[in-house]
């Protein structure tokens, strides 16, 4: 069970896309159901079943609409209905599906006996929309969507679970719409299979819709105190499992072994129709008091705003249900009065405004800065394009048309180094001045990784850390926990705004914690909704001093430390892109806090020994520790440094569900230093890789940062590919790293595209260099991304191992895995070696092409 739910995690993201995607469709199809295939043929009156005999029973006409298409074809209350078009109508069950078939507009004849004479008429037939299950099917739709968007903001959140929950529910609440309007017993025989599955849907949906609704509004916008007591979250849900069993139970038996099973089936639907609403009910009130409970106006509006759209919803189901069958003769007659059921549609429309507006359940920053951003790049392209056209033609008109194809290739190229700083400037504008605080938490990721190097000590590296975090994020809850190496406590080092000096947390299951949701997320944060799991003995104090978010210090899976975080400078939580880039802040001070603490005990050669035998974990640990999962890809990746620490690194960064960044890179020397240099640059690449960045721009980008922060007489070589499954190819650049080797059916090529090292120059003559290269991707093709201490092994002889051994291992590998091929370069290159000492880093990256 546990390994079960373990691939449910790693999978979650996957499983809802999938999971949204059918729930959608089925919406739509509920809506095109609703508007034409479960269409009403409506002679606008009733066909009432009355007995005449002891074994046998007649229809007669009831609440013939006055002006109506019946009466208009002479047909009044009391006269029998014998036959339409003609054939015999045992009951009006058949009559109906008999009248179903006739087109709207088009005329059926009418068979009926009026004061003992037979008599023929035609009656005009119109058709009558469902107009509650075309509602029905839009507030899922609907709901299932912005479900769906709330829910990926963030998979873990309680809240979020529930209100993808309450869409779910409503797409199956509207499933028995796919059930032929009019049925019989033959059918539900026949048919039993697919009539299950939508008493199944049905039953679920409509039982469970008012209990989720209750359990969020319990929850949402704060949750109340008892939701925190297990039995009362089990019994929110125990109670609708009861009655969905015994619902579905019942509906089963009814059409199965009852005779009046249409009937049996209204009035069970009766019953649970009068129970059910008193729990919207419920949940109404406990929004009211949530509503009341909120201190400030600005988060009372988009509560109220949900609030008056819940209310009227209700009041809508009410009306419909209760009030229009009381003023109206039949919905046949006076459809009209039934159409004010499509304001339920308002409540997912409120919640949707409310999102976006007031910036609800961690989802509308993230929309607003994607339209932000993506408006931005797309209008300075719009420029740049324009001025080269302008450019062009106005050089051309000057010196002559037969330049044009040259002056355009030059126009072009010059403006290409101009728009990427343009557009990285624009951007950063545009943070700075619509997302301020976004703006202050990139400076403190910059800080950090300029001051890694720079600051000594660990106190000096505690100041710096609190001065960094309170000045440039201006918030008010503030505290830096270390733990202790002997008793395993968190103790509070830096603090602003907690009032207990002396607060302690205690380890506990802290690791076990943080490596599970490592394992499903980029960023394993602790919510203060998963305080009493995380912190069971801490976590009313936490709340009490305001703290909402818990970021750990991770190195090698281990907990050092923990950050604790209050509320934005704006009174929200931090969420999305903050927690990213707050997490890859607390992965660096992590270091910082690792390296002090190494330096510190440098006095000693035994100690030295054992802190860098520590530095070479930790740096182990920077390393990918699980591979990510690409469907059509098979990868392996390994780096052996030299020394206790190297200055080779290597990364797999997945940005989508087909993109996927392979990095090698190489830093000039060895060592300590060559280590944090590394370390620097996985911060910077990871940051900089991002769905809509190509291998050029990043290595780009990051070369104008690196450049000013690295030492003259150091550089970094580094090779970068991005593997595109879904348009099947790979794009990649070497900054004077080693080739890209490819082996395909026994050939093998070598790719050496130009490109000078990171750090060696600002910007003009890189640009300039750098190549990129485009490859499309074949099964069984296998790539090889190497550093130099691969081809440059030597052995007792001083003989370099060659690039044409390593080309030679590669081929005709293509049956084997890429960890097999993996295992065979290292076991080549030992038994090369010989007794011979490894004289350079050596990474190896291996990806295959299923």
């Amino acid at each position: 069970m546990k390994k079960l739910k373990e691939i449910y995690l790693i999978n979650r993201s996957k499983i809802i896309i999938v999971v949204s995607a059918i729930m959608i469709i089925t919406a739509v199809l509920e809506i095109y159901f609703s508007l034409a295939v479960r269409v009403t043929s409506n002679d606008e009156c009733l066909w009432i079943p009355k007995k005449v005999s002891a074994d046998s029973s007649a229809i007669f006409f009831n609440n013939v609409k006055v002006g109506g298409v019946t009466w208009n074809a002479g047909v009044r209350n009391g006269d029998e209905l014998l036959r339409i078009n003609h054939i015999m109508v045992p009951d009006p069950y058949t009559a109906q599906e008999i009248l179903n078939k006739v087109k709207a507009g088009d005329y059926a004849d009418y068979t009926i006996k009026k004061n003992g004479k037979i008599v023929e008429t035609k009656v005009y037939v119109k058709k009558l929309i469902q107009i509650g299950s075309f509602a029905d099917g839009v507030l899922a739709l609907f709901q299932i969507l912005i479900g769906f968007i709330v829910l990926m903001a963030k998979p873990d959140g309680r809240v979020q679970k529930l209100f993808y929950s309450i869409g779910v529910a409503f797409v199956l609440a509207t499933t028995f719409i796919f059930v032929p309007q009019i049925f019989t017993q033959k059918f539900l025989i026949e048919n039993s299979a697919w009539f299950t599955i939508a008493a199944l849907a049905f039953s679920f949906g409509s039982i469970f819709t008012p209990f989720l609704f209750l359990a969020f509004f319990w929850t949402f916008p704060q949750p109340f105190r008892f939701m925190e007591k297990k039995w009362v979250r089990k019994t929110i849900f125990i109670i609708p499992t009861v009655l969905f069993v015994l619902s579905f139970l019942s509906t089963v038996y009814i059409f199965r072994y009852t005779k009046n099973y249409f009937d049996n089936f209204k009035t069970l639907q009766g019953y649970l129709g009068n129970i059910l609403p008193y729990v919207h009910i419920l949940a109404v009130i406990s929004l009211i008091i949530n509503y009341f409970r909120l201190k400030s106006k600005e988060a009372r509006k988009p509560v109220f705003i949900i609030l008056i759209a819940y209310i009227l919803a209700i009041a809508a189901v009410v009306y419909t249900s209760r009030i229009a069958p009381v003023i109206s003769d039949t919905i046949y007659n006076s459809p009209e009065y039934y159409t004010p059921i499509i304001l339920i549609i308002i409540f997912p429309i409120a919640f949707a405004y409310s999102i976006l507006k007031y910036q609800l359940m961690d989802v509308s920053v993230v929309i607003k800065n994607t339209l932000m951003y993506g408006t931005a790049t797309v209008s300075l392209a719009g420029i740049y394009f324009f001025i080269i056209y302008i450019l062009g033609q106005t050089i051309s008109e000057a010196i002559g048309t037969q330049f044009q194809a040259v002056i355009a290739s030059l126009v072009f190229i010059v403006f290409a180094f101009v728009f990427q700083s343009a557009k990285d400037k624009y951007q950063d504008f545009l943070t700075a001045k619509f997302y301020p605080e976004q703006f202050a938490y990139q400076k403190v990721l910059v800080k950090f990784s300029n001051d890694v190097s720079t600051v000594v000590g660990l106190e000096n590296i505690l100041d710096s850390m609190k001065k960094t975090f309170v000045e440039s994020l201006m918030i008010n809850n503030f505290g830096i926990l270390l733990r202790d190496k002997n008793d395993g406590e968190f103790n509070l080092e830096r603090n602003l705004g907690i009032s207990t000096e002396d607060l302690k947390v205690k380890a506990q299951n802290i690791d076990q914690l943080i490596e599970r949701k490592a394992v499903i997320q980029k960023q394993p944060v602790i919510d203060i909704a998963e305080f009493d799991s995380a912190f069971p003995e801490e976590a009313d104090r936490l709340k009490s001093e305001g703290i909402y978010t818990v970021i750990p210090m991770v190195i090698k899976s281990k907990v050092i430390g923990l950050l604790l975080f209050g509320l934005k400078h704006s009174g929200s939580q931090f969420a999305g892109k903050d927690i990213e880039l707050l997490y890859a802040a607390a992965n660096q001070a992590a270091i910082s806090i690792e390296n002090a603490r190494l330096y510190e005990t440098e006095a000693e050669k035994l100690k030295i020994e054992r802190d860098l035998s520590l530095a070479r974990r930790i740096q182990q640990g920077l390393l990918p520790k699980c591979l990510p999962f690409l469907k059509g890809l098979d990868i392996c990746g390994e780096m052996i440094p030299a020394m206790q620490v190297g200055g080779d690194y290597y990364d797999l960064i997945q940005v989508s569900d087909s993109k996927l960044f392979v990095v090698v890179g190489d830093v000039s020397g060895k060592g300590l230093a060559a280590s944090l240099y590394m370390t620097k640059l996985q911060t910077m690449i990871q940051l900089a890789c991002t769905e809509e960045k190509s291998p050029k721009q990043i290595l780009t980008e990051i070369n104008m940062k690196f450049y000013s922060s690295i030492e003259r007489n150091s550089f970094v070589t580094i090779t970068l590919a991005l593997f595109d499954i879904e348009k099947n190819k790979v794009t990649f650049c070497r900054a004077g790293h080693m080739p890209v080797l490819t082996a395909s059916n026994g050939i093998v090529n070598s790719y050496r595209t130009q490109g000078i090292g990171l750090g060696l120059e600002k910007g003009i003559v890189f640009d300039r260099t750098l190549i990129e290269e485009e490859l499309v991707l074949k099964p069984g093709q296998i790539f090889a991304f190497f550093s130099d201490g691969i081809t440059e092994a030597m052995n007792e002889n001083l003989d370099l191992y060659g690039e044409d051994n390593l080309s030679q291992l590669l081929k005709n590998k293509s049956d084997c895995t890429s960890v097999e091929l993996m295992n065979d370069i290292w076991n080549a290159l030992n038994v090369f070696r010989g007794k011979a000492e490894q004289n350079d880093d050596m990474t190896m990256v291996i990806v295959k092409v299923k």
